[in-house]
């Protein structure tokens, strides 16, 4: 990809991520079936753990902007493959509703 794009999604992802950790991007969190999860889930914590994930991944594509080697690609697919596995458990051990 091009550079110039990769720093335009990893300043998005940061800053979107941001205002999901401070509590004021709930709009980010809409889509999908809202109601179902909102029963089921508990927003805040997952508004919270989403703005974590966004943070890493903004830094991880910061850093993968500046590689070209075949190595730090898999590496950073990697990292994305681990962060997103993290989240997934985390939402479902923390963040649903009892």
């Amino acid at each position: 990809m091009n550079s110039k794009f990769d720093f335009i999604l990893a300043a998005a992802a940061v800053i979107i991520g941001i205002l999901l950790l401070t509590g004021n991007g709930s709009i980010f969190m809409g889509g999908g079936n809202a109601k179902k999860r909102s029963t089921m889930y508990d927003e805040k914590k997952m508004e919270k753990a989403s703005g974590i994930a966004l943070i890493l991944i903004g830094i991880a594509t910061g850093i993968d902007s500046y590689t070209t080697g075949v190595a730090a690609k898999i590496a950073y697919t990697l990292v994305l493959v681990v962060i997103f596995a993290v989240l997934l458990i985390y939402y479902q051990k923390k963040c649903k509703k009892k």
